[in-house]
């Protein structure tokens, strides 16, 4: 499910004797990969719901990936559940169950004004001369790039020494260091990057919230010879 709304006919397969699929053979394969799992396991029930809400033509494009030109970095209804949770949880925790006319005052009044502020900071209208707030998105990017920008040995260590940190009791500790372990004598794959198209047909690329993986950073950073832009 996750990795079906997350392919792309940019995005490559690591297959080298059919690297891309298109939008339409992206969804015949979901629709066959969830239909043979509802098949094998006896979900009839599951199987026509997934199909009524999410698998069929005019559905399928409102969530996936696939059917759009670019690759699109937000989720379909991530936004939209962002603001309703601020909504809900800021403006609206005192009320329950509120008439639609408060609800609109509320949003009139209190949304739209702190959603302007906030979008003057982003476009530099405000406090002009000052420097900007750095984004929490930013700071994770800039987190993700630097973590794989180091090398497979020390990303792992630093893995397993954030794990040994915690107490010995805590749940799957011991499934995680084995987990570490196993993967530190993988032998690591070869996958096909573009660092014009910026794409990788790796499996982490597939599911990055900012289109990143090792590959792709590692490669940009030996372009760069590891200076900042």
């Amino acid at each position: 499910y996750r990795i079906h709304g997350h392919q792309h006919p940019e995005i490559p397969f690591n297959n080298p004797d059919q690297p891309h699929l298109t939008a339409d053979e992206i969804h015949r394969g979901a629709v066959r990969d969830m239909y043979n799992y509802c098949f094998q396991n006896d979900l009839s029930q599951v199987w026509a719901y997934l199909w009524n809400r999410w698998y069929n033509p005019i559905q399928w494009k409102l969530w996936v990936r696939a059917p759009e030109p670019a690759i699109p970095r937000l989720n379909t209804t991530m936004i939209v559940e962002s603001l309703w949770r601020n909504i809900k949880h800021r403006d609206l925790a005192e009320f329950n169950r509120p008439r639609l006319d408060l609800v609109t005052h509320i949003v009139v009044t209190n949304v739209l004004p702190r959603v302007k502020r906030r979008l003057d900071y982003i476009r530099g209208e405000r406090r002009v001369g000052r420097g900007g707030e750095v984004a929490g998105w930013q700071k994770d990017f800039r987190s993700a790039w630097k973590d794989f920008s180091r090398t497979d040995e020390h990303r792992l260590v630093a893995k397993e020494l954030a794990i040994r940190k915690t107490s010995k009791t805590s749940k799957n500790r011991a499934e995680r260091l084995e987990q570490m372990a196993a993967e530190g004598e993988r032998e690591p794959g070869e996958y096909y990057t573009d660092l014009e198209k910026w794409v990788c047909s790796c499996p982490a690329f597939l599911i990055s919230r900012f289109l990143l993986c090792k590959h792709l950073v590692r490669e940009a950073n030996a372009k760069l010879n590891n200076k900042p832009l």
